[in-house]
Formats: structure tokens, C-alpha cells, sequence
């Protein structure tokens, strides 16, 4: 049947819809369709809130390594890790060479005396020192004895006729230092006398002050004293004696020579004495002199003393002219 519609055309148009009809029973599944060509993209919906975490899925394996990454920049430096404990000790190295020495130290304090150590050997004795000062003047000595009586002598107030006779002596006071006799019997330094009390004609003392000399002009027999005062210095160990003795004409006079000894190196001087018979001929020369294997010292002493001493004299006197 045809229905007039208000559009006023000749089509068939739906009418109005009806009501909802009661869900029909669901048919059976139907054939798949055909995949439908996708469609556009719709317009991003507005982004949902973040969802809780889901857990954590299982490692995957692990992929290959991959090329070497550019060396970054160098970071911070860490803090310094606690210290290792100590190794084991190493074997002794080899010997080093010795080193340049150092500085001195400063000075230590003195250590504790030690023991005394063993009694060393003996020294070399020491030179003898200097002469000590002259010591004071002792107490004189007991008187002696009264000796006996000599025999009567010549009556020497009888008238005489005699010649006169011949003598000379002379002296010094001057500390002289006399070298030592160079062999047997042969002389030393000179005694010098620089003093002369008297001379008779025929004795010639002109040279007894520079060289000691007494001249004899008067052959005879003549007696001829001397003496001195001297040391040793220094006194040689084992300790010797000192001498001196008359030459004539540069000879030893058999039976001149006396000697003495240092008792002590504090004695400024010791005495000697000689007297001697020595037959002279005209022209012959007497002197004094050191017959000593050391120098000998020739002082005039003045501690104790208040005259002025001699150091040496000698006088000669003719006791009988003519021959032997």
C-alpha cells in the first residue's frame, strides 16, 4: 500500500519510530567478518592519573655489551679509605754506601769516672830542672878538738940574705859557664880571673883576665893553689862528680885534678880546693880548666852572706928557684 507522505514525494519514509521492543533472545554467533580498514586516529584522550606501580618483572637477559662510551670527566677525589693493616716484613736490602758524615753533635756531659786503671810503666826520667835559690846558712858546728903541738921551725926572724921572692894571685867574681872536657886529660873551657891582687916581676898576669893565663918568668919549683865554686846544671842521672885541673903549657899536671858532687839540684854552688907543687921552666904558662864530661857552672854565692864571694881564684909562690 502506498501512503501519501508529507513531503510530497512518491517515496516510501520510515515511520514514526515505535517503542522499544523487549531484548530478543541473543542469536548465535556470527561468521567473523572481513578485518575493516583501521580508522583515523582519534584525538588523544586527556591523559589518565598515574596508576600504582605494578611489580617488578623479571630480569630480562642481559643484552650484548655495547661500544665504549667517551671518557667522562674526571670526579671528585674520594675521601682517603682507612689505612691497611701492616705487611708482612720484607727481606734486608743490600748494604747502602756509606753515607758523607755529618755535623758534630753537640757536646755530651762527662760520663762517670771510671776505675782507676793499672799502674803504667815507669817514665823516662826528666831533665833536671833549673838551680833552686842558695838555702840559709846552717848553724856553725861544734869546736873541736885542741890539735897537738908541731915541731919547732925555722927561726924566721934570723937575719937573711935571700933573694926576694916571687908570687902572684888573682881572682874573679863573675858566674861563668865553663864546656865540658872534650876527651881523657884534655881541657875544657878556661877559668878567667879578671882580679889580680899582686904580681911580683917575674910572674906575668897580664892574660889571666882573657885567657886565664899565668906567665913564669923564674924557672923552679913553685907551689900553685886554686879553688872554685860550682854546679852541675842540669844534673844528669846517674849523678857524676864535677873536676877541674891545672894544665901546663895545654898538659894536665899530674896529681891537680880534685872533684866534687851535686848532692841536690836546690846547691847553688860547691867548693873545690887544690894546691899543687909544679916545677916550671922560663916561659912556661899555667891555667885552670874543666876536666868534666858536663859543663860546669861557676857562681860567687850571695844568699846568706853579706861580703862579696868568689866564683874562682889561683895564686902561685916560688919555693925554690934554679933546676930540678
Amino acid at each position: 500500500m502506498d501512503n501519501e507522505h508529507d513531503c510530497g514525494c512518491n517515496k516510501c519514509c520510515p515511520g514514526e519510530r515505535g517503542p522499544v521492543g523487549m531484548q530478543g533472545p541473543q542469536g548465535p554467533q556470527g561468521v567473523e567478518g572481513h578485518q575493516g580498514v583501521p580508522g583515523l586516529n582519534g584525538i588523544n584522550g586527556v591523559d589518565g592519573s598515574v596508576g600504582a606501580v605494578g611489580p617488578a618483572g623479571s630480569a630480562g637477559p642481559q643484552g650484548a655489551t655495547g661500544p665504549q662510551g667517551t671518557t667522562g670527566p674526571q670526579g671528585p677525589a674520594g675521601l682517603n679509605g682507612a689505612n691497611g693493616n701492616d705487611g708482612a716484613v720484607g727481606p734486608a736490602g743490600l748494604q747502602g754506601a756509606v753515607g758523607p758524615q755529618g755535623p758534630a753533635g753537640p757536646q755530651g756531659q762527662a760520663g762517670v769516672q771510671g776505675p782507676i786503671g793499672p799502674q803504667g810503666v815507669h817514665g823516662v826520667a826528666g831533665p833536671v830542672g833549673q838551680t833552686g835559690s842558695q838555702g840559709p846558712m846552717g848553724p856553725v858546728g861544734p869546736m873541736g878538738m885542741q890539735g897537738e903541738i908541731g915541731p919547732k921551725g925555722d927561726c924566721i926572724e934570723c937575719p937573711c940574705n935571700c933573694e926576694a921572692g916571687e908570687f902572684a894571685e888573682a881572682y874573679s867574681i863573675l858566674p861563668q859557664q865553663l864546656a865540658a872536657s872534650p876527651g881523657p886529660n884534655l881541657a875544657g873551657d878556661v877559668v878567667l880571673l879578671e882580679n889580680t891582687i899582686v904580681a911580683s916581676p917575674n910572674l906575668d898576669l897580664s892574660l889571666a883576665a882573657t885567657q886565664g893565663k899565668f906567665i913564669v918568668n923564674v924557672a923552679g919549683w913553685y907551689d900553685v893553689a886554686a879553688g872554685m865554686t860550682g854546679t852541675l846544671n842540669p844534673i844528669p842521672a846517674p849523678l857524676p862528680v864535677w873536676t877541674l885541673s891545672l894544665f901546663l903549657n895545654g898538659v894536665i899536671v899530674p896529681g891537680s885534678t880534685f872533684s866534687n858532687v851535686p848532692l841536690s839540684p836546690a846547691q847553688a854552688s860547691n867548693e873545690i880546693t887544690a894546691d899543687t907543687f909544679v916545677y916550671c921552666n922560663v916561659g912556661d904558662e899555667l891555667t885552670l880548666a874543666n876536666t868534666s864530661s858536663a859543663a860546669v857552672f861557676l857562681s860567687a854565692p850571695i844568699l846568706g852572706t853579706n861580703a862579696q864571694t868568689n866564683s874562682a881564684y889561683m895564686k902561685i909562690i916560688l919555693l925554690r928557684k934554679g933546676a930540678k
